[in-house]
């Protein structure tokens, strides 16, 4: 397999996974496995286990490389929100072609879901590939790069949580 952007995450029985995202161009269709680890971070236990594809969100559109029409997945980031709620960021492409952050929750609060995607991505920027972080002072931010060019730059926003959503100032 191709993969790539994998992210630890630690469940709420302190086990670790890894999250990662399959190559769209091997797919076609993006996809975002988890994927149990031993405690000591040395090995994988089972088999990857599919949580969802590109295509699975309203939001996305296709791109073209060569002959090649597909949806990509970019960059899962896993986030416990104040209501408890689990939240992943991730990234693809809109129908306009603009490289976006998407917002998917997991229904049962599981790292294996099922998980229900926001019709909508956070930004409209042209930016992704989003991580998001706690300042000294409690403030929560996110940071990303925009635009997906060659001339990119480090985006960094503050973020509100609303009812297990968030929001981009």
């Amino acid at each position: 397999w191709e993969c790539l952007d994998a992210t630890l995450y630690i469940d709420n029985e302190n086990l670790p996974w890894l999250v990662y995202c399959r190559e769209w161009l091997e797919v076609i269709d993006g996809e975002i496995y988890a994927q149990r680890l031993s405690t000591d971070l040395t090995e994988i236990i089972g088999d990857p286990v599919l949580l969802f594809r590109a295509s699975d969100a309203a939001w996305t559109g296709t791109i073209v490389y060569g002959d090649i029409t597909g949806y990509v997945t970019d960059a899962p980031f896993l986030y416990k929100a104040k209501n408890g709620e689990l939240l992943m960021l991730w990234s693809s492409f809109t129908k306009n072609g603009k490289y976006a952050i998407g917002l998917v929750r997991s229904e049962n609060g599981n790292i294996l879901g099922p998980w229900q995607h926001q019709p909508v991505p956070l930004n409209d920027d042209d930016g992704g590939h989003a991580m998001l972080f706690k300042t000294f002072d409690g403030r929560l931010m996110i940071s990303y790069h925009a635009p997906n060019s060659r001339n990119w730059k480090a985006v960094i926003k503050e973020v509100y949580e609303d009812t297990g959503t968030l929001i981009i100032q």
